[in-house]
Parts: structure tokens; C-alpha cells; sequence
């Protein structure tokens, strides 16, 4: 039943895939039907066109949310595979194309502030935190509404710990040693999780690094020093990355988890052959539509300095309105209504266990959160690329992931994946 269930998941992603992007080139298979309206539709009803890298189903909250709020209206969603959307999406706002309403990074958004494809919004988003304005801001203006946070962070398999008689860590020594535990005396897999894309081995590394030296006074700086040129990667990081040597000499990081994707990885710790494993809303999806009997919870990433604990996330996505929108008026009236506590509501319970930046606002969380809650009230919640400048945050970021993964295969050492991060970030500074 498991298995089937997360086919079920991954099997739709592929398909939906199919039909999208067949969408955004204009070959739409016969019989796909990518609107969402209220009930008993009106033939006049205006249509608000939205493009987003998540499925239908990652978004069926805000889906219900338009629908209720906005009767008159009929919405088209547009899906495109995070790993094309970005390169479709420009070719479309050239030539004026675009949905309406765009979801879109930190850097799409200051990318297309600059192309002036993105409408200004900074007076819808007045309620919101500095920190959430900050993100999408280019020139004093601020070009997206902020939807809530994102985070990756430890689940734990509540009963197998307890079963097996293992500790549920409270720091990185502990953390170690449940790890061995379940390894040698409970013949488990302590921690699961794919490492086949770049940007994930290095998020688990730069976890580690903001647990034990972006959260003191003197890492917090590193960003700033490194896009003027004044540091590197070998001499600043370098001496803090034994705690993700731990994870590999402790065989919590393996080099099967390379060739493993997310799906495979779900599947193993539904079925209790791993204690532990690593991701966001959207794993935690994935787990609780596989088996929602599921006893989880969570933690952050521990570290043996600094702050000693963290978790990788923040304000990494907005919802963009295009500057050349088909209808303004449509657009315009769902982007106010995202600026709202029900908007917002609706943004959050579609990624559980994530905040709003809607100032005076919280949402309660389930108690599997509440692991981590401390690092969201301690401020213990890093995007440690975005404070590295737009001209090395992306290039730089997946450089790390992928010289890491040849320190994860043993193909290089960590000094040569530290030289060849820096010798990166030194040919973009010299020549942008």
C-alpha cells in the first residue's frame, strides 16, 4: 500500500510534467484540463493564469483558497519542472507571453526587476517582516509577495527510536553517537535522503556550517567579505567542515544516497529501514501521504561550535506579477489577497511546518515541529547563499554541492573541492 501510494505521488509529478510543459510550448495533449474554478463556472468568467514549479496538489490549499474568494474568476495553473522553469518563463515574459501571477526565486525576481517584467508591489507588502521585503527587493522596490518560509531539517522516526532504544539527539556529540547506535547495535540506516542534486549536498553541509559558524559574530560576515573578495572557502569555512566529515567517516552520509532520488529515499523510511531523514514541506508530504499514521518529529542540524544548532531556510520564493499581465485587474486582486492572514493561511498549509513573514501573525504548527521551533524564535534559520551577492549566490551554491560530491565519492579531497569553489568565485569576481 506504501509503494503504491508514493507511485502514486512521483507518478503524477511526471505526468503533470507531460502536460505543462506541453502547455508553455503550446502543445497541450487533447482532453487537458488545466483550470480550477468555482462550482457551475460562467461562460464570461475572467481567467487569472498562475505558473508555478509545484503540482496542483502542492498547491490544493491556495487552489481552494482563489476558488472561495474569487467566484467570478477562473483560474488556469501553469506547471513547469523547477529544473526548465526558469528558462521558459523568460522566454515567454519576452515576448509577453507569461501567466499572469509567476512564482519565483529570489534571483528571478531580481533578474526581471531589472528587465521590468515584474510589476512593483512594495505597497501591498507594507504588513510584511523586513526580512520577508528584503528578499524580493531590488532598487529601493520590492517585486514579489513573499509566500511563507522554507526549511529543511531532520525527521525522525518517533517509535523506531524508541523501539530500538536509541536517544533522540540534543547535540552533535549525540547526535553521533544515536547514529552509531542504530548503525552497529540496531542494524538501521540512521539517516536517509538523496544527494543527487548538487544544491542538496551542499544545503547539508552549509546546515552544519550554520550551526557551528554562521551563527556566531564573525560568520555572519562571510557573505560580505566574500563577494568584495576579501575572503574564501579554504580559509574561512574550511576549518569548520569537520563536523560534515563526522557525517561521512560515521557512515550517515553515504555514497549510496547519490544515486538514490527522493522517492526511493521516502520509501525507505516509511518502511522503518532508515530512523532518520533530511528535508522539507515537501518530504514531509510525501511521508504523510505514504503512511499518515506515521509517529514523526524533528530536529536541526547540530554542530560542535557557535550556536550549535540550525536549520537551512527562510524566504526563498514570491508570487511575481507580470509587468505585461493579461489581466492586470485579475492579477492584481489575487496578489492583495496573498497579502492577507487567510492568503497567507492558505500559502502556509500548503508547506507544513513553515511561518509567515506577515507581521503579528503566527500559525501553529503540529507538535512533529516542534523540534525545530526553537531555531525559528532563536533566529537560527540560514539561506547562507543568498548573503554571497547575485552575481556568485546560484553558480557559486551548485559549485559547492558538486565538488562536495566528489568528496562524498572520494574522487578529490577536500582541500581540491575547497580550491576549486574559491577558483570559481575568484573568475567571477574578476570578470563580472
Amino acid at each position: 500500500m506504501k509503494g503504491k501510494k508514493l507511485r502514486k505521488i512521483f507518478v503524477s509529478i511526471i505526468s503533470t510534467i507531460t502536460v505543462l510543459t506541453g502547455a508553455l510550448l503550446g502543445t497541450i495533449p487533447t482532453g487537458a484540463d488545466l483550470s480550477f474554478a468555482a462550482g457551475n463556472p460562467k461562460e464570461d468568467q475572467q481567467i487569472v493564469k498562475i505558473a508555478s514549479w509545484y503540482t496542483e496538489e502542492d498547491l490544493k490549499y491556495l487552489k481552494a483558497y482563489l476558488v472561495e474568494q474569487f467566484p467570478d474568476y477562473k483560474f488556469e495553473f501553469e506547471y513547469v519542472d523547477k529544473s526548465n522553469y526558469e528558462p521558459l518563463l523568460d522566454a515567454k515574459l519576452s515576448y509577453k507571453g507569461a501567466p499572469d501571477l509567476i512564482y519565483a526565486d529570489q534571483e528571478m525576481v531580481e533578474k526581471h526587476a531589472k528587465t521590468g517584467y515584474f510589476l512593483n508591489v512594495t505597497d501591498m507588502v507594507e504588513d510584511f517582516s523586513k526580512e520577508g521585503q528584503l528578499a524580493f527587493e531590488y532598487g529601493n522596490a520590492i517585486y514579489a509577495i513573499p509566500n511563507t518560509s522554507q526549511f529543511t531539517c531532520i525527521y525522525y522516526n518517533v517509535d523506531l527510536f524508541e523501539r530500538s532504544r536509541a536517544p533522540i539527539p540534543v547535540s552533535f556529540e549525540s547526535f553521533i553517537a544515536s547514529c552509531d547506535y542504530l548503525r552497529l547495535v540496531s542494524g538501521l540506516q540512521p539517516m536517509i535522503g538523496s544527494l543527487q542534486d548538487p544544491f542538496d549536498v551542499a544545503d547539508s553541509a552549509l546546515a552544519v556550517l550554520a550551526a557551528n559558524y554562521f551563527s556566531t559574530d564573525r560568520g555572519s560576515g562571510f557573505g560580505g567579505r566574500l563577494q568584495y573578495g576579501r575572503t574564501s572557502f579554504q580559509e574561512e569555512l574550511r576549518p569548520y567542515m569537520g563536523d560534515w566529515e563526522a557525517l561521512l567517516s560515521h557512515m550517515i552520509l553515504t555514497k549510496k544516497m547519490y544515486v538514490m532520488d527522493n522517492r526511493t529515499a521516502v520509501e525507505k523510511f516509511v518502511d522503518e529501514k532508515a530512523a532518520m531523514i533530511v528535508g522539507g514541506p515537501d518530504i514531509y508530504k510525501a511521508i504523510m501521504e505514504a503512511k499518515p499514521e506515521m509517529n514523526i518529529g524533528t530536529m536541526p542540524f547540530y554542530g560542535t561550535d557557535g550556536a550549535r544548532k540550525a536549520i537551512i531556510g527562510g524566504c526563498d520564493l514570491g508570487i511575481a506579477v507580470n509587468a505585461n499581465a493579461m489581466n492586470m485587474e485579475g492579477a492584481l486582486a489575487v496578489a492583495k489577497a496573498l497579502t492577507t492572514k487567510e492568503g497567507q493561511k492558505a500559502l502556509w498549509m500548503d508547506r507544513p511546518g513553515s511561518q509567515t513573514y506577515l507581521k503579528d501573525t503566527h500559525f501553529e504548527n503540529g507538535k512533529e515541529f516542534k523540534g525545530i521551533e526553537a531555531c525559528y524564535n532563536d533566529g537560527l534559520v540560514f539561506t547562507p547563499w543568498m548573503d554571497w551577492g547575485f552575481a556568485l549566490n546560484k553558480q557559486t551554491h551548485y559549485k559547492f554541492g558538486r565538488e562536495l560530491q566528489k568528496v562524498l565519492l572520494n574522487r578529490e579531497t577536500m582541500e581540491e573541492a575547497f580550491d576549486n569553489v574559491d577558483e570559481l568565485v575568484y573568475d567571477i569576481l574578476k570578470n563580472g
